[in-house]
Protein backbone atom coordinates (compact mmCIF):
# COMPACT_ATOMS: atom_id res chain seq x y z
CA UNK A 1 0.00 0.00 0.00
CA UNK A 2 2.92 2.43 0.67
CA UNK A 3 4.86 2.04 -2.01
CA UNK A 4 1.70 2.93 -4.48
CA UNK A 5 1.50 5.95 -2.86
CA UNK A 6 5.07 6.79 -2.42
CA UNK A 7 5.79 5.70 -6.16
CA UNK A 8 3.74 8.78 -7.52
CA UNK A 9 4.91 11.08 -5.21
CA UNK A 10 8.32 10.47 -6.02
CA UNK A 11 7.78 10.73 -9.86
CA UNK A 12 5.82 14.15 -9.18
CA UNK A 13 8.65 15.65 -7.37
CA UNK A 14 11.13 14.47 -9.31
CA UNK A 15 9.56 15.71 -12.71
CA UNK A 16 9.00 18.95 -11.22
CA UNK A 17 12.79 19.11 -10.04
CA UNK A 18 14.39 19.05 -13.71
CA UNK A 19 10.71 20.44 -15.17
CA UNK A 20 13.19 24.05 -15.61
CA UNK A 21 16.24 22.94 -16.09
CA UNK A 22 17.96 24.38 -19.98
CA UNK A 23 20.49 22.03 -21.30
CA UNK A 24 23.72 23.45 -22.32
CA UNK A 25 23.66 24.82 -25.77
CA UNK A 26 19.30 24.88 -25.87
CA UNK A 27 16.99 27.93 -25.28
CA UNK A 28 13.61 27.78 -23.95
CA UNK A 29 11.00 29.26 -21.65
CA UNK A 30 11.62 29.57 -17.87
CA UNK A 31 8.41 29.92 -15.94
CA UNK A 32 8.05 31.49 -12.49
CA UNK A 33 5.31 30.94 -9.95
CA UNK A 34 4.40 32.26 -6.69
CA UNK A 35 3.25 30.15 -3.42
CA UNK A 36 -0.07 29.97 -4.60
CA UNK A 37 1.05 28.35 -7.92
CA UNK A 38 0.25 31.57 -10.25
CA UNK A 39 2.49 31.69 -13.12
CA UNK A 40 4.29 35.33 -12.45
CA UNK A 41 7.05 35.78 -14.97
CA UNK A 42 7.81 34.10 -18.31
CA UNK A 43 11.77 34.06 -19.88
CA UNK A 44 13.03 33.17 -23.00
CA UNK A 45 16.31 32.24 -21.81
CA UNK A 46 19.11 30.33 -23.53
CA UNK A 47 22.06 28.08 -21.61
CA UNK A 48 25.62 28.75 -23.55
CA UNK A 49 27.35 27.12 -20.59
CA UNK A 50 29.25 24.04 -20.66
CA UNK A 51 26.87 21.99 -18.36
CA UNK A 52 23.31 21.91 -16.98
CA UNK A 53 21.85 24.69 -14.60
CA UNK A 54 19.70 23.63 -11.47
CA UNK A 55 18.58 27.21 -11.30
CA UNK A 56 18.40 28.76 -14.33
CA UNK A 57 17.43 32.44 -13.01
CA UNK A 58 20.52 32.42 -10.48
CA UNK A 59 23.23 31.41 -13.13
CA UNK A 60 21.82 34.01 -15.23
CA UNK A 61 22.05 36.53 -12.83
CA UNK A 62 25.44 35.58 -11.38
CA UNK A 63 26.80 35.53 -15.08
CA UNK A 64 25.12 38.78 -15.60
CA UNK A 65 27.53 40.18 -11.95
CA UNK A 66 30.35 38.37 -13.34
CA UNK A 67 30.81 39.84 -16.39
CA UNK A 68 29.52 43.54 -14.87
CA UNK A 69 26.52 44.79 -17.65
CA UNK A 70 23.19 46.06 -17.35
CA UNK A 71 20.85 43.61 -18.23
CA UNK A 72 18.50 44.84 -20.44
CA UNK A 73 15.16 43.33 -19.24
CA UNK A 74 12.76 44.93 -21.94
CA UNK A 75 12.41 46.36 -25.40
CA UNK A 76 8.95 47.05 -26.49
CA UNK A 77 7.35 47.50 -28.03
CA UNK A 78 8.65 45.89 -31.05
CA UNK A 79 7.99 46.03 -34.08
CA UNK A 80 7.27 50.22 -33.04
CA UNK A 81 5.71 52.72 -35.11
CA UNK A 82 7.82 55.62 -33.55
CA UNK A 83 8.11 55.42 -29.46
CA UNK A 84 9.86 52.45 -27.86
CA UNK A 85 11.21 51.87 -24.51
CA UNK A 86 14.27 49.64 -22.81
CA UNK A 87 14.44 48.74 -19.53
CA UNK A 88 17.13 47.60 -17.51
CA UNK A 89 18.34 45.23 -14.07
CA UNK A 90 19.91 47.73 -12.92
CA UNK A 91 20.18 51.31 -13.62
CA UNK A 92 22.95 52.83 -15.92
CA UNK A 93 24.48 55.91 -15.80
CA UNK A 94 25.94 58.16 -18.12
CA UNK A 95 25.65 55.39 -21.50
CA UNK A 96 26.08 56.05 -24.67
CA UNK A 97 23.03 54.75 -26.28
CA UNK A 98 23.33 54.64 -30.10
CA UNK A 99 20.51 54.30 -32.69
CA UNK A 100 22.27 52.68 -35.79
CA UNK A 101 20.51 51.90 -39.20
CA UNK A 102 21.25 48.15 -40.93
CA UNK A 103 23.96 50.23 -43.45
CA UNK A 104 25.89 50.91 -40.32
CA UNK A 105 24.89 54.61 -40.40
CA UNK A 106 24.26 56.40 -36.76
CA UNK A 107 20.67 57.67 -36.73
CA UNK A 108 21.20 59.11 -33.23
CA UNK A 109 23.38 58.97 -30.24
CA UNK A 110 22.28 60.31 -26.43
CA UNK A 111 23.83 59.57 -22.94
CA UNK A 112 21.27 57.78 -20.96
CA UNK A 113 20.83 56.86 -16.89
CA UNK A 114 18.64 55.25 -15.08
CA UNK A 115 16.45 51.74 -15.32
CA UNK A 116 14.52 52.82 -18.26
CA UNK A 117 14.96 54.80 -21.65
CA UNK A 118 12.50 56.26 -23.99
CA UNK A 119 13.74 56.64 -27.76
CA UNK A 120 12.02 57.68 -30.55
CA UNK A 121 12.01 56.45 -34.82
CA UNK A 122 8.91 58.62 -35.70
CA UNK A 123 11.25 60.66 -38.40
CA UNK A 124 12.73 57.53 -39.46
CA UNK A 125 11.33 55.00 -42.14
CA UNK A 126 10.61 51.49 -41.72
CA UNK A 127 13.08 48.87 -41.14
CA UNK A 128 15.51 47.33 -38.76
CA UNK A 129 17.76 49.37 -36.69
CA UNK A 130 20.01 48.23 -34.12
CA UNK A 131 20.50 50.04 -30.26
CA UNK A 132 23.92 49.83 -29.44
CA UNK A 133 24.37 50.30 -25.70
CA UNK A 134 27.87 51.74 -24.18
CA UNK A 135 28.59 51.31 -20.07
CA UNK A 136 32.26 51.37 -19.61
CA UNK A 137 33.60 48.38 -21.54
CA UNK A 138 30.48 46.69 -21.74
CA UNK A 139 28.34 46.68 -25.30
CA UNK A 140 25.04 45.21 -25.14
CA UNK A 141 23.35 44.90 -29.10
CA UNK A 142 19.17 45.03 -29.35
CA UNK A 143 17.64 44.70 -32.62
CA UNK A 144 14.14 46.82 -32.51
CA UNK A 145 11.73 46.79 -35.94
CA UNK A 146 10.03 50.29 -36.67
CA UNK A 147 6.62 49.46 -38.96
CA UNK A 148 5.82 51.74 -41.12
Amino acid sequence: MSIKILTPLFLLFSLQAFSQEIPSGSCGLIMTYDAAGNRIKREYYCNNGSNRIANPELAKQQEAASAGFEEVEALYPNPTTGKFYITFSKAIDHSVVQIVDVNGKTIRQVKGSGTRLELDLSGQPGGTYFIIIRTGETVVNKKVIKAN
